[in-house]
């Protein structure tokens, strides 16, 4: 990440929140390896959703290093901030499954507000040089008819985690606006995300874990909600762009090709023949179950914003399903006691594992 005419951030020792989990993973492999000359650390409470395992690419790398701890605990970040001699954050730790946010919605609010907070003024306190916080789409609400969400739109969150989201990002944006010169901050909100290391709550590899298993597809409410799906390479390519060549204080949707714009019910017909089973078929390994308690109908977002400094996907959502479909056949043990996981979100069962 070397400075170069157009004045780029060129950040030196990186402090990665969230590093074990799926986006962060992806990321953290990908900017580990790209830039051997940064140093990067990693701290992660290793909490569902992540795994060390996913790491496992960089077990030999010299300019890779893992805490395990909480970005809750003040005295644990600001001491590795101070170890590592950390110049630069990028904050990815969350808590963001949807459906998990109805029933614990405190913990969505401690870990994604009050964490980013501790993040915040220990990265102020310590003269960290840039700052880069990923939050979502979702902080903008449901989108109505065919408009796509830009920048400056009002945030509407619809949910207890899109609220949690974009309630941190009001914290980030007061850090802006009152320490802006002393703690340079950038903002990206991605699509849906998806790919290889991704944990099985999560509707893409929940429904290849299922149809592994045989069993039947949910669909909340009818499977008719729309999401648009980002590949994690593409989304990695962003967050890189975004940090070297974001300006201070902006955000920067980072959104996928329309073609990638799909229903729950698209998206079970297209897993289907990775597994052998005939589209004519389709509704017998479907099985329609009550929709979540709010289940917004699309998201979707312009991002003219990030595309102006170089960036647009690469991969189309069929390759990244089928590279998505090839990881998960080549690592069936990645992930262990995933039955909880592969229930319908709804279910009693399911619930009470989020307590």
């Amino acid at each position: 990440m070397g400075q170069s005419e157009d004045s780029e951030f060129a950040p030196k020792r990186v402090l990665f929140t969230g590093g074990a989990g799926f986006i962060g993973s992806n990321v953290l492999i990908y900017l580990v390896q790209k830039y051997p000359e940064v140093s990067f650390v990693c701290l992660d409470n290793l909490s569902e959703g992540s795994n060390l395992a996913n790491l496992h690419p960089l077990a030999d790398a010299a300019n890779f290093s893992f805490v395990k701890g909480d970005i809750l605990c003040e005295h644990t970040v600001r001491e590795v901030m101070i170890q590592h001699r950390v110049d630069t954050v990028m904050h990815f730790a969350a808590q963001t499954h949807v459906d998990r946010s109805f029933v614990v919605p405190f913990k969505f609010t401690q870990v994604n507000v009050l964490g980013t907070a501790v993040l915040l003024q220990a990265s102020l306190e310590r003269g960290i040089r840039r700052f880069l916080h990923v939050s979502t789409d979702e902080v903008y609400g449901e989108n109505v008819g065919n408009r796509r969400f830009a920048e400056g739109d009002p945030f509407i969150p619809g949910n207890p985690y899109s609220a949690s989201k974009a309630a941190a990002e009001c914290l980030v944006h007061g850090y802006m606006e009152s320490f802006g010169r002393d703690l340079p901050i950038v903002v990206v909100r991605p699509n849906n995300i998806y790919g290889p290391r991704q944990y099985p709550e999560k509707m893409i590899p929940k429904f290849i874990f299922r149809l592994q298993r045989q069993q039947t597809l949910p669909l909340h409410g009818g499977g008719v909600a729309r999401r648009s799906f980002l590949f994690v390479e593409d989304a990695a390519k962003a967050f890189d762009l975004v940090l070297r060549r974001g300006k201070p204080g902006e955000a920067y949707n980072i959104g996928a090709e329309p073609g990638s714009t799909k229903s729950v019910v698209e998206v079970a017909r297209a897993l289907m023949p990775h597994f052998g089973v005939d589209l004519a078929d389709a509704e017998k390994h479907m099985e329609v179950v009550a929709d979540r308690v709010k289940n917004d109908a699309s998201y979707d977002v312009q991002s003219s914003k990030i595309r102006s400094l170089g960036w647009e996907p690469a991969v189309t959502f069929q390759e990244g399903l089928q590279r998505t479909v090839e990881w998960y056949r080549l690592h069936p043990m990645h992930w262990t006691s995933v039955e909880d996981a592969l229930l319908p979100d709804n279910s009693g069962r399911r619930l009470k594992s989020a307590l």
